[in-house]
């Protein structure tokens, strides 16, 4: 299946989407043992979005908070969808078959400059490949889905060099670093920004990628 769109230079552009089974869904896709689907928030999903946060509460606080109670997760699901509905955010959880939440990858869209942000968390039981391919999979469908998006960024705390191999796996380059940014563990942090260009060429990569 192709859709036809203008790309953000002004080009009309023909995609091939991701296999899915339906529009909001990427997979599902099995990596490394472990049959994976992306797919938007349900309420139903609180116990394991629960679970999934209070295993890896320490390395996931500094950076997502630590309020994981259902009622937090209801109330990020309902505001995830009203920002959904106004254009302002593409949001997507990562599942296994039997329901487990393995993550989350989520682009922020700023009207004013096209850009999207992407922010993305995985349970550490996730191998590096499963991870890349959450991300290759999420970027191809957001740049497929939205056309018109010249880059996709992902803003990394200087003090957590954890994504830094699994950006340079999906084709993200280090771009900038951008003083006290936001807050990271409560304290306003230095980030390095990483980019990914909407191109033709990065599209057929993480076509690739995501393909296996």
């Amino acid at each position: 299946m192709s859709i036809v769109g203008r790309n953000h230079d002004g080009r009309d552009v023909r995609s091939r989407l991701v296999r899915r089974v339906a529009l909001d869904t990427v997979g599902p896709q099995r990596v490394d043992g472990t049959t994976i689907l992306l797919r938007r928030a349900r309420i139903s999903d609180g116990p394991a979005w629960r679970a999934a946060r209070l295993r890896d509460a320490d390395r996931l606080r500094p950076a997502f908070g630590d309020d994981v109670t259902l009622t937090a997760w209801v109330e990020h699901v309902l505001e995830d969808r009203e920002a959904t509905g106004q254009g302002m955010l593409e949001p997507l959880l990562a599942v296994d078959d039997e329901g487990h939440v393995l993550g989350e990858c989520t682009f922020s869209l700023d009207r004013r400059s096209g850009l999207a942000e992407c922010s993305m968390w995985t349970v550490s039981a996730t191998t590096p490949g499963q991870t890349t391919w959450i991300i290759v999979s999420a970027a191809l469908w957001l740049l497929e889905r939205r056309p018109t998006i010249p880059w996709i960024v992902a803003p990394v705390a200087v003090s957590n060099p954890g994504p830094a191999r699994m950006l340079t796996a999906s084709g993200f380059e280090q771009a900038a670093m951008a003083r006290q940014l936001r807050l990271y563990d409560g304290v306003p942090t230095d980030h390095d920004i990483w980019r990914l260009e909407n191109t033709p060429a990065v599209r057929e990569r993480l076509r690739v990628l995501a393909a296996g």
